[in-house]
């Protein structure tokens, strides 16, 4: 049987009709002779245009061969590697530095930004000691583990826990070492942590604890030559401070965070990548360490500093929002116990100059750090319901863009936890202070006002749809009340 779909018109014509019940369409009964000759016909035709497809695929890699033999550099041609003596390794040879070029406005969308040429301190080598000084500190190595085992703190001990020290930081500075970065400072962390690296089962809690400082305060000594090295030692320094759990380091990671910019001090200046890295380990330290009121408030102070740069990095002015969640300072003593966290805080959202992420993150924060009684609730969900009206205009201006939903988000977590909990139904979104769930209402219930107002907009953003006018004017409504009222004007002079 041959298919009507495969079969010329001369067979149409010429052959019987049958139906095939079977297949549900009609069929043609071939005799024997002509289906041999079809078989053939059909044979020849295909060897043809197989044929002509091979030579097709031929010729069109012959042509690229020929184009790109005839553009390759006799520079590029391949070279006879000379051969390598018995016991011998080929180092690879480092890639060239690729310098960026402006390419042509004209062929480029208006919004394009030819991306920033590389750090000096990516390709950096600075090893802290030599090569002779590098071996004698590696003999001692494994007497390391052993000591710090056994909490010995005998002059003897105490030398050797100084030098493996040194010798497994001046092995984070090798180039050779680079790619092992993340290893090398895992395991120093592990290490020096109480029961993972320090102390045995005899070993006393004392003893423990006493080996345990003295070796991070070996690393306290050691590690700002690398706070000074290549970028990514950097990197792998700074999380070894903020890893160790240990209250002093924060010393360390305030200078980080208190540089001046890679930019302006090459040699003594830190990138931002590097300060967010310092940022987030002294979140850490007042999270997760038993870190002294004093301290704490030496961190606010510095931070507040910092956050003064309205134009500096956003994410980077976030983790310093976060770091003033956590702090748990609620005045300043020698200032006259003045609120001044919260007052950073709202300095932060009342500022126009800062992008809408920071502001509204200011928002959530300042729902969690402790109120003095000299602050007034109230004025701090003005503040709140203020910003909240901004960001509404402008949402109903440009519906469309993204960043309102996360915004919002942050606007209403200013009143209420963000509803994570425990296994025992305890809000994982804690003040603070780890008393109340995070949020203004779940302290007080006089912004209860506010939150009625901005939480209609809220919903309205969280689906996807624009904010509704009547809800908008609303809150505008009540933001209107909620203004200070001008100072009358003095008096006009007596006349002469």
């Amino acid at each position: 049987m041959i298919d009507r779909d495969c079969a010329d018109n001369w067979l149409h014509s010429n052959s019987p009709r049958v139906w095939n019940s079977t297949r549900g369409r009609r069929s043609y009964v071939v005799s024997p002779v002509r289906s041999f000759g079809m078989t053939h016909l059909f044979a020849v035709v295909r060897m043809f245009r197989v044929a002509r497809m091979q030579f097709q695929l031929v010729s069109v890699l012959a042509v690229l061969f020929f184009v790109v033999a005839g553009d390759r550099p006799a520079s590029a041609q391949p070279t006879v590697k000379p051969k390598l003596k018995p016991g011998k390794v080929a180092k690879p040879e480092p890639a060239p530095a690729v310098k960026m070029e402006n390419p042509d406005p004209a062929w480029l969308p208006p919004w394009f930004k030819a991306p920033p040429e590389p750090l000096e301190i990516m390709a950096l080598e600075q090893p802290i000691v030599g090569k002779e000084e590098l071996a004698k500190l590696k003999k001692d190595r494994d007497k390391l583990s052993k000591t710090l085992r056994d909490c010995d703190l005998s002059p003897a001990g105490r030398a050797i826990i100084s030098g493996g020290i040194k010798y497994k930081l001046a092995q984070m500075t090798l180039r050779e070492s680079r790619n092992d970065l993340p290893k090398f400072h895992k395991q120093l962390v592990q290490d020096l942590t109480v029961d993972t690296g320090i102390g045995n089962p005899a070993a006393t809690p004392a003893n423990k604890v006493a080996t345990a400082q003295f070796a991070v305060g070996e690393v306290l000594k050691q590690i700002p030559e690398l706070l000074k090295n290549n970028f990514y030692v950097r990197l792998h320094a700074v999380a070894i401070l903020s890893e160790l759990d240990f209250p002093p380091s924060h010393v360390l990671l305030l200078q980080v965070i208190q540089a001046k910019d890679i930019k302006d001090d090459p040699i003594e200046g830190q990138p931002v990548a590097i300060r967010i890295f310092a940022v987030n380990g002294l979140i850490r330290i007042l999270k997760f360490t038993p870190i002294a009121v004093k301290d704490r408030n030496v961190i606010a102070h510095a931070v507040i500093e910092e956050l003064k740069n309205s134009k500096s990095f956003p994410w980077y002015q976030q983790r310093l929002v976060e770091v003033l969640r956590h702090t748990t300072i609620s005045v300043d003593p020698g200032d006259n116990n003045r609120p001044f966290v919260i007052e950073s805080l709202l300095a932060v959202i009342q500022d126009p100059e800062r992008t809408w992420e920071v502001r509204s993150f200011a928002c959530r924060a300042i729902g969690r750090v402790p109120v003095p009684v000299s602050v007034n609730p109230d004025d701090i969900a003005a503040s709140i319901a203020v910003f909240a009206l901004d960001l509404a205009n402008s949402a109903a201006a440009k519906p469309d863009n993204p960043q309102w939903k996360w915004c919002f988000w942050n606007v209403y977590l200013a009143f209420k936890p963000e509803g994570t909990k425990d296994k025992t139904g305890k809000d994982l979104d804690q003040d603070a202070d780890m008393k109340n769930p995070g949020g203004l209402l779940s302290r007080f219930k006089s912004p209860m006002t506010a939150y009625n107002r901005i939480v209609p907009i809220v919903r309205d953003i969280l689906h996807d749809k624009a904010p509704d006018p009547q809800d908008v004017k609303n809150l505008s409504d009540f933001v209107g009340l909620r203004k200070p009222k001008k100072d009358a004007a003095p008096p006009e002079p007596p006349a002469q």
